[in-house]
């Protein structure tokens, strides 16, 4: 076992290592005047040694005490200080975690409504054929044109999204958004190109 090195204790550490060397000291001298043979001058002399002994470590350890209460209620009062500090913390990282959750929820809704969209557009893959009739064609681009708002609006919400993420310092959101508004804004140019043919 390694010993304690009084350097690396708190003052508290080393008040409590003191007072149970105290303690073990008192225990140690209380044994040993057990032993005294107090019948003899020389027994009883170290009696009166032994008994001052005990009557030092007695004040040690009364002064011990009183210090070591007095750095026990100061940790008391610095541990709910700092459990004050942690829970006033706690609250705020709750909150800026419902932020981000919020933000979160709502990129989600406006990847989800792109879904529902592009799924309307499912109707357009064809099987077996290998042309378009230009009824076909008109109804493509008629659709394709009726997504050109809400295409727009996806942008804006994505922006709007994007905005409040990088005010709130949410990069991961903000990097989620912009690659929607990307992919949005890609799009948005492949309907004009062929709206416009």
């Amino acid at each position: 076992m390694s010993s304690i090195r009084l350097e690396n204790l708190t003052p508290f550490g080393r008040l409590a290592l003191k007072l149970d060397n105290d303690f073990s000291e008192l225990s140690r001298l209380g044994s040993q005047i057990a032993k005294v043979d107090i019948e003899s001058d020389s027994g009883l002399d170290h009696a009166i040694k032994i008994l001052n002994l005990v009557a030092q470590h007695g004040k040690n350890i009364a002064d011990g005490m009183q210090e070591f209460s007095k750095c026990l209620l100061e940790a008391r009062e610095r541990s709910e200080a700092a459990i004050q500090v942690v829970g006033e913390r706690a609250q705020l990282v709750q909150q800026r975690r419902q932020k981000q959750d919020q933000l979160d929820q709502r990129l989600r809704q406006v990847e989800e409504e792109v879904k529902t969209v592009n799924a309307s557009l499912a109707g357009f893959k064809r099987q077996g054929k290998n042309e378009l009739s230009e009824e076909e064609k008109r109804q493509i681009t008629a659709d394709l044109e009726r997504l050109q708002n809400p295409t727009l609006g996806f942008i804006e919400s994505a922006q709007a999204i994007k905005a409040e993420a990088g005010r709130l310092k949410f990069k991961r959101v903000e990097r989620e958004a912009q690659s929607m508004i990307d992919t949005l804004q890609a799009t948005r140019r492949k309907i004009n190109l062929v709206t416009r043919r």
